[in-house]
């Protein structure tokens, strides 16, 4: 996967220092569209009946259920078409200061997750284009998941490619398939 141009990660790092840079491709899941056609279908001819009525009449309780329910389809359709998750390790000296940026010594683990089932709710959820990642990275500080966009293969070549630029072995399936 090319590294992009990213606003998180310092084009000139100090001499002697890495950076891995990882940013996936947007999901472009076509779910959130049809969500979002069916709101617009249903739920717009209702409000503007609502909206015709004289203003002492007007029921606000479903222009406001409307407004969230877009506000909830807006951030899918952002999710699924533009959003692209970027993660950004930096091995060398101290972490730099301003930057979004995990320290590569700091990284305990790296795994992938199994692909949620689409009957669980993490399937569900995956399917909308909400699904935080497939790759679980447990740091000093927590563990946190990243990945959103990347498919089967794309998940097991990029936890290597963590793995080895922090000196770690791969744990989950891919370890398992590497046995």
């Amino acid at each position: 996967m090319p590294d992009l141009p990213s606003a998180t990660v310092n084009e000139h790092p100090p001499a002697g220092d890495a950076v891995l840079r990882i940013v996936c491709p947007t999901q472009k899941r076509m779910l959130p569209v049809l969500v979002g056609a069916f709101l617009l279908l249903f739920l717009l001819p209702a409000t503007f009946r609502n909206l015709r009525r004289a203003p002492d009449d007007v029921s606000w309780l479903p222009l406001v259920v409307l407004a969230v329910m877009c506000l909830l389809v807006l951030a899918m359709l952002y999710r699924s078409f533009v959003f692209r998750d970027a993660l950004c390790i930096y091995k060398g000296g101290d972490v730099p200061d301003g930057m979004l940026v995990v320290a590569a010594n700091s990284i305990r683990s790296v795994r992938a997750l199994p692909t949620p089932q689409a009957w669980s709710a993490e399937g569900k959820w995956d399917a909308l284009g909400m699904y935080p990642g497939p790759i679980e990275i447990d740091t000093d500080s927590g563990a946190f998941r990243f990945g959103a966009g990347l498919s089967g293969y794309m998940v097991g070549e990029t936890v290597d490619r963590i793995a080895a630029f922090c000196g770690l072995v791969p744990e989950g399936w891919r370890s398992l398939q590497q046995q």
